[in-house]
């Protein structure tokens, strides 16, 4: 039986693709009667650049934002990153002088991992609390790609819609394009929000967003795939 890769997408794949993926693969493990062999996998539009620190300046400002929310960062780089966070972060990016964005990029790349490895921590603890066994918890930061051919494809938000029908249109796979539907829109629901503060309270409320949709979803993805099949 051919394997039936289903994706949810996000920005980082930090919180809330990979979480979708967890409760997602943890609900077909108890399923029998599929017509389709289903995979649900994750990945994020923007982890290339996260990698690289090529994010926007004002991106990287709301993540050192989320560092200090976290108490991760100390001593003089605290201040620093408080002063620039005051400085800039209601300015237009343009409007940002290189030598400043030079120094946002420094502490970003520092003190990215930290915060993604907290928000990580509090997503699986919010999965573990609603049942889902620690072996569907995933990782964090893959890159989308289509080299392994998702069949259908679900970003959380229309910003990271427009992400994914670009990155088709860049890539010159035109005629690969998979199905492409926001989550939301599925099970007519508002998308998912980036919140990158919040802790516990957060991450909890992604795992429900995501375990009180998953029924009326599953219906919906198998009429879909059962669509393009035919």
């Amino acid at each position: 039986m051919e394997k039936i890769i289903v994706r949810a997408v996000d920005s980082g794949n930090i919180q809330r693709s990979p979480t979708f993926q967890a409760i997602f693969n943890h609900a077909i493990s108890m399923m029998d009667d599929l017509p389709f062999d289903l995979e649900f996998d994750s990945a994020g539009m923007d982890v290339d650049k996260i990698i690289d620190n090529t994010t926007p300046a004002l991106k990287k400002l709301s993540i050192l934002d989320a560092g200090l929310y976290y108490d991760l960062i100390e001593g003089r780089e605290k201040d620093l990153v408080q002063e620039l966070i005051e400085t800039w972060s209601y300015e237009k990016e343009e409007n940002i002088p290189v030598e400043q964005k030079n120094i946002i990029t420094g502490l970003y790349a520092e003190n990215k991992t930290k915060v993604h490895t907290i928000q990580m921590e509090y997503r699986n603890k919010a999965l573990l609390e609603a049942g889902i066994p620690k072996e569907f918890l995933p990782g964090m930061r893959n890159p989308f790609s289509h080299d392994d051919g998702p069949r259908l494809i679900l970003p959380v938000e229309m910003p990271v819609m427009k992400k994914v029908e670009g990155y088709y249109q860049d890539h010159g796979l035109g005629g690969q394009i998979p199905r492409i539907i926001m989550y939301g829109d599925i099970v007519g629901i508002e998308s998912l929000p980036d919140v990158l503060k919040g802790g516990m309270r957060t991450a909890r409320e992604q795992v429900e967003y995501f375990m009180n949709t998953c029924e009326v979803a599953m219906e919906r993805i198998v009429e879909i795939m059962l669509k393009l099949s035919s």
